[in-house]
Parts: C-alpha cells; sequence; structure tokens
C-alpha cells in the first residue's frame, strides 16, 4: 500500500509563512537545496530535530492553488483560532462539529493565504469515554 512520505507548502511569502506558523506551532525553517538542480528558495520544515515538511518560494506571486489542505491537532480549538486572528490570518470556516463521537474541527487562512486546518478531540465525547473507563 501507498503512504504519504512528504507535504510541501508553496507561498509567494514564503518569510511571512515562516512567521506565523513558527509562532502558532513553534515549526523551524533549514534553508535547503540552494545549490542543487532544483535551484529553488526552499526550507525544511523542522519539529525539533524531525523533518516534517517542505516550503517553497511559488515561481508567480499569485496566491496559492486549491490542494490537499493540512490539519494540525490542537488541544483547545477556541484559543487557536483566537491566535490565528491576533497572528494576522483569517478564520474560514468556524468550530464545526462532525457528530457523534467524532472530532470538532475548524479552518483557516494564514497571511500568505495559505489554508489550514484544526483538529480536536469532541469534549462531549472524552468526557463520554473518561466515565466509560470509572
Amino acid at each position: 500500500m501507498s503512504q504519504i512520505v512528504w507535504w510541501e507548502i508553496e507561498t509567494p511569502a514564503p518569510e511571512a509563512f515562516q512567521r506565523f506558523h513558527g509562532a502558532m506551532w513553534g515549526w523551524a525553517f533549514e534553508p535547503a537545496f540552494a545549490n542543487t538542480e532544483l535551484e529553488a528558495d526552499y526550507w525544511i520544515i523542522k519539529v525539533g530535530d524531525s523533518s516534517i515538511g517542505g516550503l517553497q518560494r511559488s515561481a508567480s506571486d499569485l496566491r496559492p492553488h486549491a490542494g490537499a489542505r493540512l490539519y494540525v491537532d490542537v488541544a483547545d480549538l477556541e484559543e487557536v483560532l483566537r491566535q490565528v486572528q491576533a497572528l494576522g490570518g483569517r478564520v474560514e470556516r468556524t468550530r464545526t462539529e462532525l457528530g457523534g463521537d467524532d472530532r470538532l474541527f475548524a479552518t483557516a487562512l494564514d497571511p500568505t493565504g495559505v489554508s489550514f486546518g484544526l483538529w480536536t478531540a469532541n469534549p462531549a465525547a472524552a468526557r463520554s469515554a473518561a466515565s466509560d473507563d470509572s
């Protein structure tokens, strides 16, 4: 079976992307591939010593186009949505319940126009699971 081995984001404003997502998630950005055949403005996205994805400057000034959306698991959805706005991002979809014991999610745009999702455990499901363990 095939599996995802890498993800990357392309934006015309990678410096703004780095400021926003560095502040949101604590990601670090390591320059890469400058002296290779790729010859691109490219950064490895890191969490600690782990490389989790890539960031590339787009070839045009157009905003990012449709594609896959990255979801980040967060403990406090409302607090993270407030932080998105405080850092210059915009909420696309507010807190949305999927029903049953599933999760809650929201989507947002960073200041460069990249859409990303926020995913959190449904508090009702967490309370139910905790009472089942008693």
